[in-house]
């Protein structure tokens, strides 16, 4: 049997424990402990960042609406949202839906972000092939096996899955990880529909070691344990986040966004230290009979959102939220003989929160210079990733360049954030980043110890292996630079490596990008 063939009949919630990954595992060289900092994340943040997706392709003309374009009236003479029904917005010729009373007081507010018009070169109107584009965040001619958060997290947690951090690097609340979440090393999200019942359903699960199994199914039996393990460790700490935090909005009821987004309000307020959450709701393919479901639809997006926003408020992490909305595509300009409207091309995103740069961003949509009766895009979607990820997470551009893959333009969607520094205050020393950094063959590492000590300075490959000793013995009080030179190790190849620098019972450490 193919380990492969074997998990698909495993009905566990997994933590993502990845199939392979070839590196010498850092439990066998000291870096389990839940506060190393191998374990933790490169680049530590409290900020979240909630991904709502609107699958089936949400019409964005009907939810921004071009309302004094008298073009759209002429395209739409059914589904046209009147005029006098519209939600004026401020500074601005468009309008919103009249479901979205919510967008409107957070437009007013300065609290979300209208981006017009995104899309991307040579659109495809498949519902399947549209959704990977913008899950991996690849050309429309270019096919990957990787989404745009997995490989995100991939290079914050570039240890993963020898080590496995605290809580869960990210969450998606349904029965599977969608493509996004996948990375060069495996599933990064845990994923459940509920914490109580994930809980339940891995506790009592264990795992005994590595040791092989000498059956036929060997290798798979160790794996699943492996992933049991997993579970167990983030079922447990999913569940005391759960019981730890509160809800104090009232969320609508029948309502399955509203559902999903009450347990990430749960979950972050309750202590989860987890970065993304991924939540969905469908039903936006609407080639017929478009103005109700599409009405209620919003309404339903609308009143999630308010509950949302209103619980992060009233449990004070409002300053720490961000949300997005993605869809696969917008609709067609012209609707069609049934009532609807057929799957277009660019469309409108949101980005909101407290720490959002607020309003309408772009032209408005030009309902008269089409392509092959679709809206011309603006925006690719990736700048809107890129500028998420850079101002919220502080991802570098490096970071951004591995994880989308080309360079993109940022919009200033976001107050940009810093990231927390991992270093202890008062702590015996300060670390700085070596410099250059990318570097080849040489670069400068430099500390600051405040008081006379015993210092270690490692330097390590990404697997743990010690690649050298810079320094190993007492040091006074003082500034030190020392030079890390790799023109003599041919073995060395490109990549990440990290330099640890330990003294006076505190240690941290840093990562460097090697490029021959």
């Amino acid at each position: 049997m193919r380990r492969r063939d074997f998990i698909k009949t495993i009905a566990l919630g997994s933590a993502g424990a990845a199939l392979s990954y070839n590196s010498i595992p850092l439990t066998a060289l000291g870096f389990n402990s839940a506060t190393s900092k191998f374990v933790n994340p490169l680049i530590e943040t409290d900020k979240v960042l909630v991904v709502i997706q609107l699958l089936g392709g949400n019409d964005g003309l009907n939810t921004v609406v071009p309302y004094q374009d008298s073009m759209y009236y002429t395209k739409r003479p059914t589904l046209g949202i009147p005029s006098s029904s519209v939600l004026s917005i401020p500074d601005s010729t468009m309008g919103l839906h009249p479901q979205l009373s919510e967008f409107r007081d957070l437009i007013i507010d300065g609290k979300m972000a209208i981006v017009q018009n995104v899309g991307y070169p040579n659109p495809n109107f498949s519902h399947f092939r549209a959704t990977d584009i913008w899950q991996t965040a690849s050309n429309s001619n270019q096919i990957l096996t990787t989404g745009w958060l997995g490989r995100y997290l991939h290079e914050e947690y570039p240890n993963y899955p020898n080590v496995n951090p605290p809580d869960p690097m990210s969450v998606q609340i349904g029965s599977s990880a969608d493509l996004s979440l996948i990375s060069q090393v495996g599933n990064m999200a845990l994923t459940f529909q509920d914490p109580n019942q994930f809980y339940q359903l891995v506790q009592g699960s264990t795992f005994n070691g590595y040791e092989k199994v000498k059956t036929y199914a060997g290798d798979e039996i160790n794996f699943t344990r492996k992933v049991a393990a997993d579970s167990l460790q983030y079922a447990t700490r999913v569940k005391q986040a759960s019981d730890n935090g509160q809800n104090l909005a009232t969320y609508p009821s029948n309502n399955k966004l509203a559902d999903q987004l009450k347990i990430v309000a749960k979950l972050i307020d309750g202590g989860l230290q987890t970065r993304l959450f991924v939540v969905t709701i469908s039903g936006f393919d609407t080639h017929s009979n478009q103005s109700t479901s599409h009405s209620n639809l919003l309404g339903q997006v609308n009143a999630a959102l308010a509950a949302f926003i209103l619980d992060l408020e009233l449990n004070n992490i409002n300053n720490r939220v961000v949300g997005m909305t993605i869809s696969e595509f917008g609709r067609r300009v012209q609707e069609n003989g049934s009532a609807g409207t057929d799957h277009g091309t660019a469309a409108p995103m949101f980005v909101f929160g407290d720490l959002v740069n607020g309003g309408v961003y772009g032209n408005n949509p030009d309902l008269i210079n089409l392509v092959n009766n679709n809206l011309n895009y603006q925006y690719d979607f990736r700048q809107i990733y890129a500028s998420v990820l850079k101002q919220l997470f502080a991802a570098t551009d490096n970071e951004l360049l591995n994880v989308l893959l080309a360079q993109f333009n940022t919009l200033p969607l976001i107050i940009p954030q810093k990231n927390i520094d991992r270093q202890v205050e008062n702590s015996s020393f300060t670390l700085d980043q070596n410099f250059p950094n990318p570097f080849n063959p040489v670069t400068n590492i430099s500390f600051v110890l405040k008081t006379d000590s015993k210092v270690s300075l490692k330097v390590y490959d990404i697997s743990g292996k010690i690649i050298a000793n810079l320094v190993d013995g007492f040091k006074q009080a003082g500034k030190y630079t020392l030079t890390f030179d790799v023109s003599g190790k041919s073995n060395l190849s490109s990549g990440i490596y990290f330099y640890k620098l330990t003294a006076g019972g505190n240690e941290f450490t840093r990562r460097m990008t090697l490029v021959k």
